[in-house]
């Protein structure tokens, strides 16, 4: 590695914002050796217990965040109080930070469908429950798709790499890879009648029409106000259409060292290869570019109340 190399992969918003992650990344890289899962402590304080070895597990442990721009996005959307969604929860950072910052009187329903995931998922719920000041966090084993009934999810042969890139079977998808059955859920039939939600993540590998399609009814009365997604397909694509059929403002969620931005969702510009290609839809512009708007990381010091 060149000296060039090194400055530009020091020259992160974790360790430039939190020099101590240096340190700690340096500690669990040693101490996760022979160990299938490990406790790391994430940025904001909150504990996690997460798989070692794989890319969410690293990232946690190496820079006490994984997807930092998509952590700071939900936590200057969301409101104490409100209600929450984390669809394709993994082990459960998002919903974590989102428990935190809703509070005692908010609520986080969180969604998991791959049950070795699952299980540190609710474990993680149950450790911040007794020491944390969080929200309500229910765990569904469902997977959010276009009907109800049951599925299959596919387990891709790198899986103990990256746990997060199981996948929803499609309809007459080819065989191949090992396919576990799981339970299917539409999102109107799962969230309570009358509960606005104030912010959803959305991260489900490629299904994220069918979760739409199962929510017509939520888009439809507008009970979801701000939705960060992600989307390989770019911008336009079947998900934005539906989301903007039903007034929702798309915008591509970018980073930069000084913290996150919102750029026009025009389809001229792409995100670097180094970035996921996230976005966000939300009822209320403004309200979404104001509270992007201010630079610095909130969640690299983020703490219990």
């Amino acid at each position: 590695m060149t000296l060039a190399e090194l400055v530009r992969s020091l020259l992160k918003p974790q360790y430039v914002f939190r020099p101590v992650q240096l340190v700690r990344r340096v500690a669990w890289r040693s101490q996760r050796r022979g160990e299938r899962t490990v406790t790391a402590p994430l940025a904001w304080g909150m504990p996690i217990t997460c798989f070692a070895g794989d890319s969410i597990g690293l990232g946690i442990q190496q820079l006490g965040v994984f997807e930092l721009t998509v952590s700071e996005a939900l936590w200057r959307l969301a409101e104490p109080g409100e209600t929450a969604l984390d669809v394709g929860a993994n082990v459960g950072q998002m919903t974590g930070l989102l428990s935190l910052r809703l509070g005692p009187s908010g609520r986080v329903i969180a969604f998991e469908p791959g049950a070795e995931v699952r299980d540190l998922l609710e474990r993680n719920v149950a450790a911040w429950r007794a020491g944390w000041p969080v929200a309500r966090t229910d765990v569904e084993s469902a997977a959010l798709s276009d009907h109800d009934g049951e599925g299959e999810l596919l387990i891709p042969p790198y899986y103990e790499w990256n746990r997060g890139l199981a996948s929803v079977a499609a309809d007459h998808a080819p065989a191949g890879g090992e396919r576990r059955r799981i339970r299917l859920a539409r999102l109107d039939s799962v969230v309570p009648d009358r509960v606005a939600v104030g912010v959803m993540k959305v991260d489900v590998e490629g299904h994220e029409r069918a979760v739409l399609q199962g929510a017509q009814a939520l888009l439809a009365a507008h009970r979801i106000r701000d939705i960060v997604y992600e989307d390989h397909g770019g911008y336009p694509t079947d998900v934005s259409r539906i989301l903007e059929s039903h007034g929702y403002h798309v915008f591509s969620l970018r980073s930069r060292l000084w913290g996150p931005r919102l750029e026009p969702a025009d389809g001229t510009t792409t995100a670097p290869a180094w970035e996921s290609p996230n976005f966000v839809a939300t009822l209320d512009p403004l309200r979404a570019r104001t509270r992007l708007a201010p630079r610095g990381w909130r969640v690299l010091g983020a703490r219990r109340a």
